[in-house]
């Protein structure tokens, strides 16, 4: 059963999601219903660690050691 659901976002997220859509012919609720799903599968554990990745590699991301790349390039954040 499917539910029909309303929402606000940002203009710039709703025109990357049209492109997207166009780009891989796929309609954009199929794109919503994928990225809400694999979201909610990764538990708060996961996220957390996938947002203290991004605010690592953001805070210096031309400054990081060869052995920090690595560690974030191998972490497979979305299998976990």
């Amino acid at each position: 059963m499917k539910t029909k659901i309303g929402t606000i976002l940002e203009d710039d997220v709703v025109q990357k999601l049209k492109e997207c859509a166009v780009k891989e012919r796929r309609p954009i609720n199929e794109i919503i219903q994928e990225a809400l799903t694999r979201y909610l599968a990764c538990g708060p554990i996961q996220r957390d660690l996938r947002k203290s990745a991004v605010v690592h590699f953001c805070s210096k991301p031309f400054n990081l050691s060869a052995n920090e790349v690595r560690e974030i390039v191998e972490e497979d954040y979305y299998e976990q």
